[in-house]
């Protein structure tokens, strides 16, 4: 009982995570469900050089430290879903990823494109990685990383999701 309990919280939890991600980068200024309407928030922008913002002194922090934030629970999950794939594949797929958000971003026209949010968001996943190493080295055993994990995950989400509640109802 206790470990299909945790695997269901570490779905919710997973799942939880994966809806805010895509809310926060992809669709940030537009619900997918308005994707194909004509009357929707429409932007595309592109940025090829890295750190363009930061030089030009025009850059805002959190974008950074968010983006970076935002992407280490994936290196966190994706460690737990392919616990046997090797570290520079984990870093290949949490770049993967980014760079599909940013892709399709610009492709879809909603929001900007920026070569700095790939590279944050994969410093953001290799630090989810060392934190799963460090985590894993403390347990010693898959089910208890596992486990700490997940508990961490809800602890999180919880209040996460109440602020959201709270976000909502009162705008």
């Amino acid at each position: 009982m206790k470990k299909k309990t945790i695997n269901i919280l570490f779905t919710v939890g997973f799942v939880f995570y994966i809806l805010f991600l895509l809310w926060n980068i992809p669709f940030k200024y537009v619900s997918p469900l308005e994707l194909f309407s004509k009357n929707r928030y429409y932007s595309r922008t592109l940025n090829l050089i890295p750190f363009y913002d930061v030089f030009n002194g025009k850059f805002n922090r959190l974008d950074i430290y968010g983006n970076i934030i935002l992407f280490i629970p994936l290196g966190i999950y994706i460690n737990i879903f392919a616990k046997d794939s090797k570290m520079y594949k984990n870093i290949c797929k949490i770049f993967g990823i980014s760079l599909i958000f940013e892709v399709s971003q610009y492709v879809f026209g909603i929001g900007a494109s920026d070569i700095t949010d790939v590279i944050t968001n994969t410093i953001g996943g290799i630090i989810g990685i060392g934190i799963y190493m460090a985590i894993k080295k403390i347990f010693k055993d898959y089910t208890k990383t596992k486990n700490f994990i997940t508990i961490c995950s809800i602890l999180v989400m919880v209040p996460v999701a109440i602020i959201l509640v709270l976000l909502f109802t009162y705008n």
